[in-house]
C-alpha cells in the first residue's frame, strides 16, 4: 500500500511540471534589430517634451500673448531695415499657407513703422484619410531704427472646426497660455488638444523670426 501511494505521489508532481511547462508566461516578444519598440494600448508616450514648449515659451503683456524680439543690423540705416522688412512681410502674404486675408495692412514711412496681418493654414496632420488643420490669424507689428528692428508678434487667435459642436474661434490666450496649455508643474500638457496648437504655434513663431534675421544678413 505504502509503494502505491508514493508511486501515485511521484506521477501526480510529474504531471504538475509538465503543466507548468506547458502554461509557462511566454517572454516579452524583443524587437529585430533596428526595429522599434512597441508600445503597448495603454501605455503612456514618456517621449521627452522639449523644453521650449514649456513654461515661459508664451509670454502674457498684460492679459495678451505678445512675443517680443530686436533684430540686428548694424550696417544698415532705418531706411535700409524698412524697405527690407517691407518686402519681405509682402512676399510672406504670398506663401502658400496664406489666405486671401492676410496683408500687409498700415505703413509708415516716415516712422518707419509696418502692421501687417496673417490668416494662414495650420496644418496638423494631412493623410490620405484625414486633414486635420486650423486658420492662424495674428499680428506683426515691425518698429525700425538705425542697426536694428523690432519685431512684434500679437493678437493671435484660431479658427478650427468652425462647422462641428464645439468648433468655432479661439485667442491663443485660451489654447496656448501656460495656464489653460500646461499641467500643475508645468513639465507636460493638459488634456484636450492643446498640445499640438502650442508646439505648432511655437514652431511657427520660431520660423518666422528665423526668416527675418536671415533676411537682415543678406
Amino acid at each position: 500500500m505504502r509503494s502505491i501511494l508514493i508511486t501515485l505521489l511521484v506521477v501526480c508532481v510529474s504531471v504538475l511540471a509538465d503543466a507548468q511547462g506547458v502554461y509557462k508566461k511566454p517572454a516579452a516578444q524583443q524587437p529585430e534589430p533596428g526595429e522599434k519598440p512597441r508600445r503597448g494600448l495603454f501605455d503612456r508616450d514618456k517621449t521627452p517634451i522639449d523644453k521650449k514648449y514649456l513654461e515661459g515659451a508664451c509670454p502674457m503683456v498684460g492679459n495678451k500673448i505678445v512675443w517680443q524680439k530686436y533684430f540686428y543690423a548694424d550696417d544698415k540705416s532705418a531706411k535700409q531695415i524698412y524697405d527690407i522688412m517691407l518686402s519681405f512681410l509682402q512676399k510672406m502674404t504670398k506663401d502658400e499657407r496664406q489666405t486671401e486675408k492676410s496683408n500687409v495692412a498700415a505703413v509708415n514711412e516716415e516712422e518707419y513703422q509696418i502692421g501687417a496681418r496673417f490668416v494662414e493654414k495650420m496644418v496638423f496632420q494631412n493623410t490620405a484619410l484625414s486633414l486635420d488643420q486650423a486658420e492662424f490669424a495674428y499680428q506683426l507689428l515691425v518698429y525700425c531704427i538705425d542697426g536694428r528692428c523690432e519685431v512684434v508678434m500679437k493678437s493671435m487667435s484660431y479658427i478650427y472646426e468652425a462647422d462641428r459642436a464645439g468648433g468655432g474661434q479661439f485667442p491663443a490666450e485660451d489654447m496656448i497660455s501656460d495656464e489653460n496649455a500646461l499641467n500643475k508643474k508645468k513639465d507636460g500638457f493638459l488634456k484636450g488638444g492643446v498640445k499640438k496648437f502650442r508646439m505648432k504655434t511655437i514652431d511657427r513663431k520660431d520660423e518666422i523670426f528665423r526668416n527675418i534675421a536671415n533676411a537682415l544678413k543678406q
